[in-house]
């Protein structure tokens, strides 16, 4: 155990069992998510920086516990997190309600991803975006905010020449630039059942849609499709072994 380290654990020591047991889930959240990330004290709370960056900050109080996420990552959960007291880049979690530990997960993966993308640390994603026109970089950004906020705990790389999220080892959803434009690939969109979603050759379960410009993407349909690729699955992982054939997953 780091001196730093200790210091965390006397700082969570000095409040009452509730919100211990409160800082402690949210310091086990941060060092799944990043072990590799630093702890320390810094403005009287315990501080993680990954990469030497800013990651996430949290304190306890009489009645709260408090996140600091840094302004990105309250502003991807804006919607998540509107029915909490919140200032610039921090939200108030009133201790006589349930800790929603899910939703502070979701936020701390989605800084991890966004510092690691930051530091080129991202398998190549940043380079791709980086050999991109103005406006086919804008709409390859917002796409990847939306992905990794919206799936934080998928696995990122450029695969096949472009951008691709796994869940569990499985191809989720990717983007790549083509002669119209960008398109967004579900891999198991076919299954979902939207308007906004283009079936494919019908001979796997993709849809995809295409932008020419950033100001086409409908965050809300995104988001929504992609809550969607959660549930609805079909198992490329898989289809090499099963010789061409699809299963849906559990």
């Amino acid at each position: 155990m780091t001196d730093q380290s200790a210091a965390v654990d006397a700082y969570i020591r000095t409040f009452p069992a509730n919100v211990q047991q409160a800082l402690k889930a949210i310091r086990q959240i941060i060092n799944e998510a990043a072990p590799e990330a630093v702890e320390s004290i810094a403005y009287g709370m315990p501080a993680y920086k990954l990469a030497g960056k800013p990651l996430v900050y949290f304190g306890g109080y009489k009645n709260h516990v408090g996140l600091y996420a840094t302004p990105s990552g309250h502003s991807a959960f804006a919607k998540d997190l509107s029915k909490y007291k919140q200032g610039k880049g921090s939200v108030q979690f009133p201790l006589d309600e349930p800790m929603p530990l899910d939703l502070i997960a979701r936020i701390v993966q989605f800084r991890v991803n966004e510092l690691r993308s930051e530091n080129n640390m991202n398998n190549g994603i940043s380079a791709y975006h980086d050999a991109q026109s103005d406006e086919d970089r804008a709409i390859c950004d917002l796409l990847r905010r939306e992905i990794d906020s919206g799936l934080p705990e998928a696995e990122s790389k450029v695969w096949h020449g472009h951008p691709v999220w796994f869940l569990d080892g499985n191809p989720t959803v990717g983007y790549s630039k083509q002669k119209a434009g960008v398109r967004l690939m579900f891999w198991s969109g076919a299954d979902f059942d939207e308007p906004g979603l283009k079936p494919g050759t019908g001979k796997y379960k993709d849809a995809s849609a295409t932008y020419q410009s950033a100001g086409q993407i409908n965050t809300e349909d995104v988001r929504h499709w992609l809550e969607k690729s959660r549930h609805i699955r079909w198992d490329y992982k898989n289809i090499v072994k099963r010789k061409g054939q699809l299963v849906r997953l559990e």
